[in-house]
């Protein structure tokens, strides 16, 4: 009853009349790759989500493959440093590394998820806001024709600002879909990011594979498309205004 509440107080929004002829939402889900049942039940979702996979994760290149054979797009989901966690996930990246063990383990990342056309930032408060290690980051992503997305964990991040330097198709999130797991409070951030998109033109949320997302997402995801919104990949969402070559993952080769 309380989900059919949040339902139809979103229906509400949905209803009203857009900025924009047809606003565009992306939705990434983080943290793919620990658990193979949940990274499926997000697989299956309607609609054009965009799965974040850890790299180094056991569940990793088998749900990759999974939902780029569902036309589901795939970015890595890099950990990186942050403040007040001292185990890193494994295949992260630090804010003391030499240059050439970083460019090591994002190669590494990239050649265990061939599937994946882009790149964002699991935590990284730290990292993000290291200027030479973006700076090494977006070298790479521009050598491997993947785009970068910021999930702009701290405010200090300067990931965007360096991607724009650089000339790398980028994007940063502008809402956390789920850091309160209940259904009233996604369906709230939700809400925010409808808002954004209808007079922005267009927003990115990012939620995570917890039981309560995914039930929120399979009720809510149906009701996009007769509302006027457009779910896309994020891809679709990035900052193309300087040398914007996105990896085709049909074809292996820069698209413009």
């Amino acid at each position: 009853m309380r989900l059919l509440r949040c339902l139809l107080r979103l229906g509400l929004l949905l209803l009203a009349a857009p900025a924009f002829a047809q606003p565009k939402i992306a939705i990434i889900i983080d943290d793919l790759g620990y658990n193979r049942t949940r990274g499926e039940a997000i697989i299956n979702l309607p609609g054009a989500v965009t799965c974040a996979v850890i790299p180094q994760t056991p569940h990793a290149p088998h749900l990759a493959r999974k939902a780029r054979e569902m036309g589901k797009e795939v970015i890595l989901h890099m950990p990186m440093e942050t403040e007040g966690y001292d185990k890193l996930d494994e295949g992260g990246l630090r804010d003391d590394m030499p240059q050439e063990e970083f460019l090591r383990t994002v190669n590494a990342a990239i050649q265990r998820i061939p599937e994946a056309t882009g790149l964002n930032n699991h935590m990284g408060g730290v990292l993000t806001a290291n200027e030479t290690a973006m700076t090494w980051l977006m070298d790479a992503l521009v050598e491997h024709q993947l785009f970068f997305v910021d999930s702009r964990t701290t405010a200090q991040s300067v990931a965007r600002k360096v991607a724009q330097r650089q000339g790398l198709a980028h994007a940063g999130r502008d809402i956390f879909l789920d850091n309160e797991r209940d259904m009233e409070s996604m369906n709230e951030q939700f809400n925010r990011a409808l808002a954004i998109a209808r007079r922005r033109g267009h927003a990115i949320i990012i939620g995570h594979p917890y039981p309560e997302t995914i039930e929120y997402l399979q009720n809510v995801l149906p009701l996009l498309a007769m509302a006027g919104i457009e779910l896309v990949p994020v891809s679709q969402l990035l900052n193309r205004r300087q040398v914007a070559r996105v990896k085709d993952p049909e074809q292996g080769v820069p698209a413009l």
